[in-house]
């Protein structure tokens, strides 16, 4: 018989060929092409399962095989080692195992530890994709695990621990029973007990079903929102569109959060909600108590909800946010959600810039009528009254006038258009609150023209309040105060009461508003036809302190003011002027000398008080 007759009559006497499973032969390196084009085109993560599956197969063939000589479990178990070194996976293997049989044909439990020495998989696995950040020597667990399960004819389970493929020094592996490892081989089970083809299949078509109905939902839902915008609904109308057709509660606030329009819950629930989320994200922001600015979707959860958050954005500019809430059991978020609110912001968004285009051109006239107003352009007060009901307000009714001012850290170039973003904070803010107003420049000041018909004094100076506060908490690095006139009935008086406003606002102390009512006295005393009198009676009792063109005497002069201010208090005049008691007491001392008159004498200090507010009122010093 010749040489090569003599190989095939071996081949087929070979007990592991026998039947119709035959060996192929294959090179690493062709395997290794195989197994690259593989990832490539359907996935890693599929891959692992398909290679992990294709190693048990190998070695559940080869156990059957080898079962057919022997049933022997020490002959089988020897066999394992050598059988896995024929497949040319591995140049060699050194393991260690221990076995507990119920008879010399049947395990009754086996653990196992060792190493694959030269791993193929590992080898072609860097070759073709670099350091894996897992092992990757899928084929081998699975061959491993598929020859073991077979002799046991229990389910056991081969874990790569260690792999040269993710640069480990060895691949290391673990040998247990399945019940026997717990919670440890999750993904190794996941890739035995994989969905076929089909079924995976199947599972993507019901997928792509389910996302086709959710983008025809998601298009309906725009086309709803976009027809709503043309025919021109206002926030309120997009609000309740989408709580129409989503079930899910909404709300549209600005960067404050406070509340612009909203639908899907009472009044309360709102107020009650609101709060508790901004105490939870100041609390999670820890920086100044400032509220923190989303620039994306987010989810944000409390004790009491949880909220999906988008940006509204007008011209490049974050104004405000659309939110979803979640309070009730029955509701949570999903992934879709995140669709249908940017589509309702972006419904928002659009309604906004038209607002604000609208709104711009609308207030520059009102700012320009209030100055015409001011500085006494109108002839006749039933021009002005006529004129205005063009604006949308009644000037027949009676108005309070209120001057804003503030010290801002922006350079001198940022000025103005620091000035108008905070015109529209106001005019905006003040619309929101459903109040109109002329609100314009005069002067360096921010002026208001404030009806009377629908607020008390009280109501009046509580909104100006809050107006305080959402412009502190928006304009952050500036310092505001507001001064408000006494009640006018006669438009035509509209710069008189701007006078007292102004006054109001010079001798504002901490106060948020100043009101002119308030000052006492001293409003009455001061107006701009008596600036010469209060001048003349400022020489004569502040003497040689009152040159405000020398800082020296500009320094006591402020001295004089805070102690006198704090009620001769010599402490809390330290802390305010962050002076020691010798140096205070020093200043004290010479500001006394250089009046002559003693700051203890309640008549003699109220006097001076009352001068230096009236020089403040009217502008005619600084501290």
């Amino acid at each position: 018989m010749n040489e090569r007759l003599k190989n095939s009559t071996d081949l087929l006497n070979d007990p592991y060929n026998a039947g119709n499973s035959k060996r192929i032969l294959s090179t690493t390196e062709a395997f290794g092409l195989l197994r690259k084009e593989l990832i490539e085109n359907m996935g890693a993560k599929r891959i692992r399962g398909f290679l992990f599956r294709y190693g048990w197969r190998l070695g559940a063939n080869d156990a059957a095989e080898a079962m057919k000589v022997s049933t022997s479990i020490d002959y089988l178990i020897k066999q394992a080692s050598l059988l896995h070194l024929s497949t040319g996976h591995i140049r060699d293997i050194e393991s260690e195992r221990q076995i507990e049989k119920k008879d010399s044909q049947n395990i009754k439990s086996i653990t196992a530890k060792g190493k694959w020495i030269d791993s193929f998989e590992g080898h072609q696995h860097i070759n073709h994709h670099g350091l894996a950040d897992h092992p990757v020597c899928h084929t081998l667990t699975g061959y491993a695990s598929g020859y073991m399960s077979k002799v046991c004819n229990a389910t056991i389970i081969v874990k790569e621990t260690s792999c040269i493929g993710q640069g480990d020094d060895e691949c290391i592996f673990e040998m247990k029973y399945e019940e026997d490892w717990g919670s440890e081989i999750q993904e190794e089970l996941g890739y035995h007990h994989e969905k076929t083809i089909v079924e995976e299949l199947e599972y993507t078509y019901e997928q792509l079903l389910e996302e086709r109905n959710n983008m025809e939902k998601v298009s309906r839902f725009h086309k709803m929102l976009t027809e709503s915008i043309s025919n021109g609904s206002n926030l309120h109308d997009i609000a309740s569109i989408v709580y129409k057709s989503l079930s899910i509660p909404v709300m549209i606030e600005d960067l404050s959060f406070q509340h612009i329009a909203c639908s899907g819950m009472t009044d309360q629930q709102y107020e009650e909600l609101n709060k508790d989320l901004k105490e939870n994200l100041v609390e999670k922001n820890r920086i100044d108590n400032m509220l923190p600015l989303f620039k994306k979707t987010e989810l944000v959860k409390t004790e009491n909800q949880t909220r999906m958050i988008t940006p509204i954005y007008v011209q490049k500019k974050i104004i405000g946010y659309c939110s979803f809430g979640y309070m009730e059991e029955s509701l949570s978020s999903s992934d879709n959600d995140s669709m249908f609110i940017e589509r309702a912001a972006n419904a928002a968004s659009l309604i906004l810039l038209n607002e604000k285009t609208s709104f711009e051109a609308l207030e520059e006239l009102k700012g320009n009528f209030l100055e015409q107003i001011l500085l006494g352009e109108w002839a006749s007060k039933e021009e002005i009254v006529n004129r205005g009901r063009y604006m949308g307000i009644d000037f027949e009714d009676s108005y309070y006038i209120a001057v804003l001012d503030y010290e801002q850290a922006l350079s001198v170039n940022r000025l103005k258009s620091h000035e108008e973003h905070l015109l529209e904070t106001i005019s905006k803010y003040l619309d929101i609150q459903g109040y109109e107003a002329l609100i314009g420049r005069y002067d360096e000041y921010i002026t208001m023209l404030l009806p009377a018909t629908t607020k008390d004094k009280k109501q009046l100076i509580h909104l100006l309040e809050k107006l305080h506060d959402h412009l502190q908490s928006t304009f952050k690095t500036n310092v505001y105060k507001i001064g408000i006139s006494n009640q006018s009935n006669n438009i035509a008086e509209a710069t008189k009461f701007m006078e007292k406003a102004l006054i109001a606002l010079r001798v504002s102390d901490r106060r948020k508003v100043t009101a002119y009512e308030d000052l006492g006295i001293l409003g009455v005393l001061i107006n701009s036809e008596n600036t010469k009198v209060i001048k003349e009676i400022a020489k004569k009792e502040l003497g040689p302190l009152f040159q405000p063109d020398d800082p020296k005497c500009m320094e006591l002069i402020k001295t004089l003011y805070v102690f006198l201010s704090n009620g001769g208090n010599l402490h809390q005049t330290m802390d305010d002027l962050s002076l020691s008691m010798s140096g205070l007491t020093y200043r004290k001392n010479k500001i006394e000398k250089l009046i002559d008159k003693d700051l203890r004498d309640p008549s003699q200090s109220y006097q001076l008080l009352l001068i230096l507010d009236s020089l403040l009122a009217l502008n005619e010093l600084e501290i």
